[in-house]
């Protein structure tokens, strides 16, 4: 009995392990919604970092974790980094171009991790349609990361689709204007990162 549960055992390790390299190397997550403000004020907005407090879903459960900019606030070169002691750890996130008002291109790290960001932003319905993207590349024997890429969709797709919300709501709290800076986020003395990354 104990070789047999052994065998079965050993075919399923075997079955996910020959799965997990016909899984995807590239997994894309995106989502978009009609925003109520020209592309150039959404543009604006999402490439200056000291506004990431007003529409990132991430900010809004972790107020207290420790954000830092680093460099200029917006355009290539301009990263906020975080401390998180009670949750998701420590965490950096770049810029690494911006074309306004049509995209802007972003590096997520969160620990050992990194993924490309992605915003694109098009003239639409007198407002703005806005997409809001990850895309994650996994080496060919990261296996664990490919099933992950599986889960991608579900954990990030929601928290993309709430940012988004949270964007519509603050800038419709702003008709016709720009908003003002907002407080919260701490500049430090850090230099700007000529390429856009670590």
């Amino acid at each position: 009995m104990a070789r047999r549960l052994l065998s079965i055992l050993l075919a399923l390790v075997i079955v996910i392990i020959l799965v997990g390299f016909f899984l995807p190397r590239e997994v894309t997550v995106q989502r978009t919604r009609l925003i109520d403000a020209p592309p150039e004020r959404v543009h604006a907005v999402l490439e200056d970092l000291r506004y990431f407090s007003q529409w990132s879903p991430w900010y809004a459960r972790t107020p207290d974790a420790g954000y830092r900019l680093e460099g200029p606030s917006s355009g290539p070169g301009a990263t906020l980094s975080w401390q998180d002691e009670r949750g998701s750890g420590a965490g950096r996130l770049w810029i690494v171009a911006s074309q306004a008002p049509e995209s802007i291109d972003l590096k997520l790290e969160l620990g050992d991790t990194e993924a490309d960001n992605f915003f694109r932003i098009g003239p639409a319905d007198g407002g703005s349609s806005v997409t809001w993207g990850m895309r994650m590349r996994f080496g060919t024997f990261d296996l664990t990361g490919r099933y992950i890429g599986l889960m991608l969709p579900n954990l990030v797709g929601n928290d993309y689709r709430e940012g988004l919300d949270r964007l519509a709501d603050y800038l419709d709290a702003f008709p016709g204007s720009m908003p003002p800076v907002p407080e919260g986020i701490e500049a430090s003395d850090f230099p700007s990162r000529p390429d856009g990354g670590s």
